[in-house]
């Protein structure tokens, strides 16, 4: 008959093998491993966790949108170089940062936002058009990150077209065809991918004549016409008005 294992020899063995393997499997259960602070081409993504999943379906902060409409005062500005436009639209879009901040916290995307408008006041204090240009869309690309956080709101589908709109604006302006080709081929894609998260009862007549505009802007960029650009542009300027103001709020 077989002697048992003393249960007290059991444990000391467990213990010594923990003791040995350093216990790897129970640390790992116990918490998560500690981020890297390199990788292999550096830092790893300051990354932001997911709000909770029902502020998630929560309507958009007004001010988002607000910053939008701001922000076509400032490009006009920018791309017409009417720096005193320019500078005021900043000062209000300033402003609005601001109370954008207060109201969504510490998001994913605020403090691109805050170094995206450092970059964009000082491009603009110094009369840089590119710089400018570029900064804006930076600063509302940023802003369009934290709109992602708000699933019922299009607010960053908004922001993603109108900063596609503004690409091709600023080409067209300068009569660099081949950018303003790319740029509005751009345009279509991205329309493409977010108009249905704009196409409700009530402003779905806007979203089929954005998506008729934004055609004939192709037409009109490819064949180099801008007095015909312009036309649909002022069109666009319009539906795209009126869908930020139907979802705001909302």
């Amino acid at each position: 008959m077989r002697r048992a294992i003393p249960v007290k020899l059991i444990t000391a063995f467990l213990i010594l093998t923990c003791f040995l393997s350093g216990c790897s499997f129970l640390s790992g259960l116990a918490k998560p491993a500690p981020k890297p602070e390199t990788g292999p081409a550096g830092k790893p993504v300051e990354s932001k966790p997911n709000p909770p999943f029902m502020e998630r379906f929560f309507s958009a902060p007004a001010e988002l949108y607000d910053l939008e409409a701001t922000a076509g005062v400032v490009f006009e500005g920018i791309n017409k170089e009417d720096w005193s436009q320019a500078q005021a639209g900043l000062i209000n879009l300033q402003s609005l940062w601001q109370q954008v901040k207060t109201a969504v916290g510490d998001k994913k995307g605020v403090k691109e936002g805050d170094e995206g408008i450092q970059k964009l006041t000082a491009a603009v204090n110094n009369k840089k058009i590119t710089d400018s240009y570029e900064n804006l869309n930076k600063f509302m690309g940023s802003v369009s990150d934290i709109g992602k956080s708000y699933k019922l709101s299009p607010i960053a589908d908004i922001i993603a077209v109108d900063n596609g709109i503004r690409n091709v604006s600023f080409f067209v302006e300068d009569k660099d065809w081949v950018k303003a080709a790319a740029k509005v081929k751009e345009l279509q894609g991205t329309w493409e991918k977010v108009k249905p998260s704009m196409e409700q009862v009530g402003i779905l007549g806007e979203v089929t004549k954005t998506h008729s505009t934004v055609n004939q802007m192709k037409d009109a960029v490819n064949a180099e016409n801008k007095g015909a650009f312009q036309e649909q542009l002022a069109s666009i300027n319009e539906s795209m008005g009126r869908i930020r103001d139907f979802f705001r709020g909302k």
